[in-house]
């Protein structure tokens, strides 16, 4: 906490964050591009281009703007060596198929689409254009093409359909004769939007069920060792995991005649706040009762007064046709001389 370029990485957080609040779909440009800017005056303390032989070599490929790179090297060299090759499969299998997991359902979480089963529209289809994007991208020796966290600053911007995702690989395709000013972006530039993208994904975790441990703690693991990992796959691994190894001890242990636990919320809380609701549920009913004995002796009164009340209504319009009569024929008004 002590270096400057961590503050001003909180600082560019904090804009973000304020813009996000005003519902503004530049909130991560502003906050990104001020960072940035700041980061690329040469002689402070936040420069991204300090005067040591690494910050020189970043400066001079910033200088030059825009760059054309050979395709000479597009096509990876391949190798007839394929003794490694089953593990190296089942390692991407799983790195990416956790990874794209993670990736989707979280960033359809916050797009609310998934329904109570935890599917989505077209997963099918997803994974598909997932899978054939890291088919094509091994031919030119790239690391596995998936799914990526940062799309969740996207969806926050409003992005519901594919039509973003196609606007952006234009944009891709532009950034390739970019590449100097856009690799001299600096990490502390986005590392507060993918912070901010993080805390606008945690309202998924409302939706577990903290009553049962196994959910519980599989779900604070895998919350917890996905950002010190820096891997969303290891945490899926370490919380489907521990799921898996804390159920399976429960279905064990049931046949030592140990019961599976139960929710607290289905469970002892039940059982405790039993005696509370028939208690509160007693009161109600004698409230009830003794409402209802109250509302029994009005009703006499309130007959008698009504009764009353009809009596004396009938007098007065007695009263007043007697007057009328009096007046029709003396043309006066009784006790009027």
């Amino acid at each position: 906490m002590t270096s400057g370029r961590t503050w001003l990485g909180i600082l560019g957080m904090m804009i973000i964050a304020v813009a996000l609040a005003y519902r503004s779909r530049l909130s991560f440009v502003y906050g990104i591009a001020f960072v940035t800017i700041v980061s690329w005056f040469r002689g402070t303390a936040v420069t991204y281009f300090p005067d040591d032989p690494a910050g020189n070599a970043r400066f001079d490929y910033f200088k030059q703007v825009v760059d054309i790179t050979g395709l000479d090297l597009i096509i990876t060299p391949f190798t007839s060596d394929l003794a490694n090759a089953g593990i190296a499969l089942f390692t991407m299998l799983y790195v990416d198929f956790l990874d794209t997991s993670g990736t989707l359902l979280g960033v359809v979480g916050s797009m609310g689409i998934i329904d109570d089963e935890g599917n989505f529209p077209k997963s099918t289809q997803a994974y598909a254009v997932d899978a054939l994007a890291t088919m094509f991208g091994s031919i030119f020796g790239l690391s596995p093409i998936t799914s990526y966290i940062e799309s969740g600053a996207g969806v926050e911007a409003g992005a519901k359909t594919g039509l973003t995702a196609v606007i952006c690989g234009f944009y891709f395709f532009i950034a390739i004769f970019f590449a100097p000013i856009l690799a001299s972006i600096p990490p502390w530039a986005i590392g507060g939007a993918l912070i901010l993208v993080g805390a606008l994904m945690a309202k998924s975790l409302a939706k577990l069920n903290f009553n049962k441990v196994s959910h519980a703690v599989s779900g604070f693991l895998t919350v917890m060792v996905m950002p010190l990992t820096y891997s969303i796959a290891y945490g899926l691994i370490a919380g489907i995991g521990s799921y898996i190894i804390m159920e399976g001890a429960f279905w064990i242990l049931s046949f030592a005649g140990l019961e599976v636990p139960v929710d607290k919320e289905e469970g002892d809380e039940h059982v405790l706040g039993k005696s509370f609701v028939e208690m509160t549920e007693g009161k109600a009913k004698g409230t009830e009762s003794r409402g209802e004995d109250s509302e029994a002796e009005k009703v006499p009164q309130d007959a008698a007064e009504e009764g009353k009340g009809g009596v004396n209504k009938t007098i007065d319009e007695n009263a007043g046709y007697d007057e009328f009569l009096t007046v029709m024929n003396t043309g006066s008004k009784p006790g009027v001389q």
